[in-house]
């Protein structure tokens, strides 16, 4: 959205001072980048649908919904997703990636096992195909601990935790699962939040250049920016899960996979804060007017149930009927299994020669592993 003209009527002559129309154009940037991002957000990312729509899918929907025709099953590959204001080129969005995944790499253990790498690898292709991404994917096998985890860099890198196979049920959850990642990828989601974060900064330097008036202007970007990028950021969250229901069924596999991956991260999150509910006084903000208004503002991802919500609303709308679905495969259980029985120790006991120290414990020389520190992901989870 650009910035507002105004046209001088004939015959008349005005004397602006410089400092003021400093002052003036400041303070316009300030006030106006974040809504007309957010704004330029609301367009592309979540138009209201035709009512007609909604009506014949007799499903309570939530508000700003995506529109129907932007995710048109049929238009997969074809219907812009990525589009959107982005100071990245492609080329860019692809190094920025490069040095990411440089550092994921040198932080990470990375498995090598041949035979899990290729079934992994040939399922996220499958995904990929099955996508609006159109630039190649790298895809790599960490072991990050016991959270299920997938990460997607821009530029095309997919990570996929072992964890994640492991508590995946079948090949459809862990599909659908990479499919999000793949989403974020294709919408092209963390440059887009880079640039919002940029603008913003942008327009609070230019409000401090414009003195008194200026800093009260950049104090009211300063808290308006933040806020628009934690709702691009939520926003985010939901065009991908969207889009994987739709990668997952469009790939043959059951959409009601995402939401049984879902359920389970949702489950792993109530057991992690159980702890924190038994200190004395914890939910007390809960008590607080507005509390959760003020909450969901300021965060920056939706809450689960929220996103399982937006997604058990959406699956009749967007996907058409279909009896048949792919839910697990053999190969699948085979890598899992495999996985499994590469973290369990093995247990060897020392030869006849008089040696008297007992058994030994050893891990599976199976999968091959180079040693390092989890890489801190920040915007490119989920």
């Amino acid at each position: 959205m650009g910035l507002p003209l105004f046209f001088l009527p004939a015959r008349r002559t005005f004397t602006i001072h410089s400092s003021s129309c400093a002052c003036a154009v400041a303070l316009s940037l300030a006030i106006l980048i974040p809504p007309a991002l957010a704004q330029e957000q609301k367009s592309n990312d979540d138009p209201v649908p035709d009512a007609s729509v909604t009506a014949k899918s007799n499903v309570s929907l939530p508000k700003n919904v995506r529109d129907t025709q932007k995710y048109d099953m049929e238009r997969i590959g074809q219907r812009g997703i990525g589009k959107g204001f982005n100071l990245f080129s492609v080329q860019k969005e692809r190094e920025l990636g490069e040095g990411l995944a440089a550092a994921f790499d040198r932080t990470s253990k990375i498995i090598s096992d041949p035979e899990v790498n290729d079934y992994v690898n040939r399922i996220a292709q499958k995904m990929v195909r099955y996508s609006d991404a159109d630039i190649p994917f790298t895809v790599r096998i960490v072991d990050l601990g016991d959270t299920p985890r997938a990460y997607g860099l821009p530029g095309g890198f997919l990570y996929v935790d072992s964890a994640l196979i492991l508590a995946s049920d079948g090949e459809a959850e862990l599909a659908a699962m990479m499919a999000h990642e793949i989403a974020h990828v294709a919408a092209r989601h963390a440059t887009r939040a880079l640039t919002r974060k940029r603008m913003c900064g942008i327009g609070q330097s230019l409000a401090l250049l414009a003195g008194p008036a200026g800093m009260g202007a950049a104090n009211v970007g300063g808290f308006a920016g933040p806020l628009s990028l934690k709702k691009f950021s939520r926003d985010a969250e939901y065009e991908a899960d969207l889009l994987a229901m739709q990668y997952t069924y469009a790939a043959g596999y059951d959409p009601q996979a995402l939401l049984d991956a879902l359920e389970k991260l949702h489950a792993l999150d109530v057991k992690r804060a159980s702890p924190l509910n038994k200190i004395p006084g914890f939910h007390f903000a809960s008590l607080l007017p507005f509390h959760n208004a003020v909450a969901k503002s300021m965060s920056d991802y939706p809450l689960m149930e929220e996103r399982i919500g937006r997604l058990q609303a959406e699956i009749p709308l967007f996907l058409p009927t279909r009896r048949d679905y792919v839910l697990d495969t053999d190969e699948f259980q085979d890598v899992k299994a495999r996985l499994l029985a590469a973290r369990t120790p093995v247990l060897r006991h020392h030869g006849k020669d008089g040696d008297d120290k007992g058994p030994v414990l050893r891990r599976s020389p199976d999968l091959e592993t180079a040693s390092g520190t989890p890489f801190a992901m920040t915007f490119l989870e989920k």
